[in-house]
C-alpha cells in the first residue's frame, strides 16, 4: 500500500473512532481535528459514508451524521472481542483530550489494566447530552441500591477518575450533584428536555482542594526518606490540587491513610497530613 493510500486509510480510522465515541460526525469538527479544508472534509465524509453506509444517519437540524444503533452493536461486540481498532485510548489521543487540571502532554503512555470497560454508546450519549444541554434517563445500579433503578440526570462532565470513568451531573431524584460510574449504567436514553442546572451550581466540582500528602509517619526514618524520594522529589510533603468531588477517588486510588492509628504500614505508605482541613470533601454530610 502506498504512503498516500495508508494516510487516507488512517484518516478513515480517525473519522470512525470520532464518530463512535462522540456519537456523530460534523464538517466543522473534522476540519479542526484533521486540519483540512472544508472541501476536502466534505469529500472524506462522502467517501467514509460510501465505505460504511449503514453507520450513519443524517440530521438536518445539527447538520451532522449520527451513528446508528446497529453500528454501536457491532462495534461493541468487536471491542469486547479485542478485534477492533476503534478503542477509547486511540480516540482520546487523536481528539487531543488530556487529563483534568493538567497541561497538554507529549509521548505519554498510560497503563490501563482493563478492569473497567466503557460502552461507546453510553459514553457518546453522555457527551451528546452535555453538548446539547439535554437531560438523560438512565437505569443505574449502585452499592446502596444494587438493583436497576431509574435516574434522570442533567450531566455536565465526563471524567476518568483512577481506573473508572464517571459522569458528573445533577440528579433530579436526589436533588443534588452526583457521580455516576459508567460501568453501572444499564440503559441510557437521550431526552428532549433541556437542563435547568448549571455547572456553576456544582460547588463540590468547582472547589479546588489542596491535599497535603506525606510519607506515613509510622514508617522508619529510612522508609520515609525512600517514599519522599520516590514521590516528592525529596521534599517532606507533596501538595496536590484536586476537585472536591474527586477527592474520595484520589484517596482510594493512592491508598492514602486518613487515620494513621488504623491505616498503618506496610499497606499504607502515604497519608493525608491535613485531614481536618479537607474533611468536608472526604466525608460529605
Amino acid at each position: 500500500m502506498s504512503q498516500a493510500n495508508l494516510f487516507e486509510k488512517n484518516r478513515y480510522k480517525v473519522m470512525r473512532r470520532m464518530a463512535l465515541w462522540e456519537g456523530r460526525l460534523s464538517r466543522g469538527r473534522l476540519m479542526d481535528v484533521l486540519g483540512l479544508s472544508g472541501i476536502r472534509v466534505s469529500q472524506l465524509l462522502r467517501e467514509v459514508r460510501e465505505e460504511i453506509p449503514d453507520w450513519f444517519e443524517w440530521d438536518s437540524k445539527s447538520k451532522s451524521y449520527f451513528v446508528t444503533p446497529a453500528a454501536y452493536k457491532r462495534a461493541q461486540a468487536d471491542l469486547k472481542a479485542g478485534t477492533s481498532d476503534l478503542s477509547l485510548a486511540a480516540y482520546l489521543a487523536e481528539a487531543d483530550i488530556h487529563a483534568d487540571l493538567s497541561p497538554g502532554a507529549g509521548p505519554v503512555t498510560m497503563a490501563s489494566w482493563g478492569f473497567s470497560q466503557v460502552n461507546p454508546h453510553t459514553f457518546s450519549r453522555i457527551r451528546l447530552a452535555v453538548e446539547q444541554g439535554t437531560r438523560l434517563r438512565i437505569e443505574y445500579r449502585s452499592m446502596r441500591i444494587p438493583e436497576p433503578h431509574t435516574r434522570t440526570v442533567e450531566p455536565h462532565c465526563l471524567i476518568q477518575a483512577g481506573r473508572r470513568w464517571h459522569m458528573r451531573g445533577y440528579c433530579l431524584e436526589t436533588r443534588d450533584f452526583r457521580d455516576f460510574v459508567l460501568g453501572r449504567i444499564a440503559k441510557i436514553t437521550l431526552l428532549d428536555q433541556k437542563v435547568e442546572s448549571t455547572v456553576a451550581e456544582d460547588t463540590k466540582w468547582n472547589a479546588v482542594v489542596k491535599v497535603r500528602i506525606q510519607a506515613h509517619p509510622k514508617m522508619t526514618p529510612g522508609q520515609q526518606n525512600l517514599v519522599r524520594s520516590e514521590y516528592f522529589e525529596g521534599t517532606a510533603v507533596r501538595v496536590h490540587s484536586c476537585r472536591g468531588a474527586m477527592l474520595p477517588y484520589l484517596v482510594q486510588e493512592l491508598r492514602l491513610a486518613l487515620d494513621i492509628t488504623k491505616d498503618v504500614p506496610p499497606e499504607y505508605q502515604l497519608a493525608v497530613e491535613n485531614v481536618e482541613e479537607v474533611r468536608k470533601w472526604l466525608f460529605p454530610a
